[in-house]
């Protein structure tokens, strides 16, 4: 497996891995949690990009990455289902650490909706602590939840 930077070609790909890895949050959360054109609005930003994981010549995972300041962000880590707890999310988030870190950012943060309860431990386990919880003003979800925000030094 390596971890590259994502391409336009890889758009569709992205989407599909992404909105297959979030379905489970359809029960508070709309539609696709992205799009094709989304992923290519984020892969044009100046400081955003994509890394996806590719495994003999197939992505088996994503996950944006900002550069805002000091900070990195990183957001929708998906994994495909078939190759699930093989260390490829970590990997994942271990390069957007180190993507951030190489552009100054001294703190990497990311947020997960409160419902997502099985993820706040996943991050922990990598060093990520609540920063905040708060509740979210996005129309993107079909009733008020409120957002874990976490975030690591870097």
């Amino acid at each position: 497996m390596k971890i590259r930077y994502a391409t336009v070609s890889d758009a569709d790909e992205i989407a599909r891995i992404i909105n297959a890895a979030f379905e489970i949050e359809r029960e508070f959360r709309p539609g696709e949690r992205t799009s094709p054109s989304e992923v290519l609005t984020s892969i044009s930003q100046k400081h955003g990009i994509f890394l996806v994981a590719e495994d003999e010549g197939r992505l088996v995972g994503a996950v944006e990455v900002r550069v805002e300041g000091d900070a990195g962000y990183f957001g929708m880590l998906a994994v495909d289902a078939s190759v699930r707890r093989g260390g490829i999310g970590r990997a994942l988030v271990e390069a957007a650490e180190a993507h951030c870190r190489s552009a100054g950012c001294s703190v990497m943060t990311m947020s997960t909706g409160e419902n997502r309860t099985e993820l706040i431990p996943y991050y922990e386990k990598m060093g990520y602590r609540v920063a905040a919880v708060e509740p979210s003003t996005s129309p993107a979800f079909k009733y008020p939840i409120r957002v874990v925000k976490m975030e690591k030094p870097l």
